[in-house]
């Protein structure tokens, strides 16, 4: 066997892989979630690999099965990579400062095909490489008084986040992780 016909369907299948890791486990590490979390385009990552993989196959009908098969999931991966694109993109409005080394971003999405909006909250623990975020809350702004208003720092390791009819939603930390102890979400 040649190194070729051995290379390409491990390395079809270790993209395959990575799409399902990306697509089923949601990493706290920022350096996964930002650029490496496109899960249907390793997945048509490893079904193009696949189809180059058999180009090399004796058997000519075995050969065309797994070429179909291969561009028929490359292009459905990408249809609904592009599809799921078009629906849950988000745009980050900012980044409220806290005591160093966190800090809170805020992103907006649309909340599906309507005019409402949802504001997203995490918390970001820079490390370099190894920065982490996690999850602080989210609010669809469908209901007036729902809507996302403030975000402030009370303490070292504590968060208050208000919405438009003045409830806040105290979150505190974990001092040694910066993990959220509790999350706050209206209408999400």
């Amino acid at each position: 066997m040649s190194p070729r016909s051995l290379v390409l369907p491990a390395a079809s299948l270790c993209a395959g892989g990575l799409a399902a890791l990306a697509y089923f486990h949601d990493s706290d590490l920022v350096l996964l979630r930002e650029h490496l979390n496109h899960p249907f385009a390793l997945g048509a990552l490893a079904c193009l690999l696949m189809a180059w993989a058999a180009v090399g196959l004796r058997w000519r009908w075995l050969r065309l099965l797994i070429g179909i098969l291969a561009w028929l999931g490359a292009g459905g991966a990408l249809f609904v990579g592009l599809f799921a694109l078009a629906f849950t993109a988000t745009e980050d409005v900012g980044f409220v400062d806290g005591p160093a080394p966190y800090r809170i971003r805020l992103q907006q999405s649309p909340a599906g095909l309507g005019p409402d909006r949802v504001m997203w909250l995490s918390v970001r623990r820079d490390g370099g490489l190894l920065s982490r975020e996690w999850d602080l809350g989210c609010f669809n702004d469908d209901a007036p008084d729902d809507t996302f208003e403030s975000v402030k720092w009370t303490g070292p390791s504590s968060v208050e986040i208000q919405v438009a009819d003045g409830r806040t939603f105290p979150i505190t930390l974990d001092p040694i992780s910066g993990r959220p102890q509790s999350t706050a979400t209206l209408n999400c």
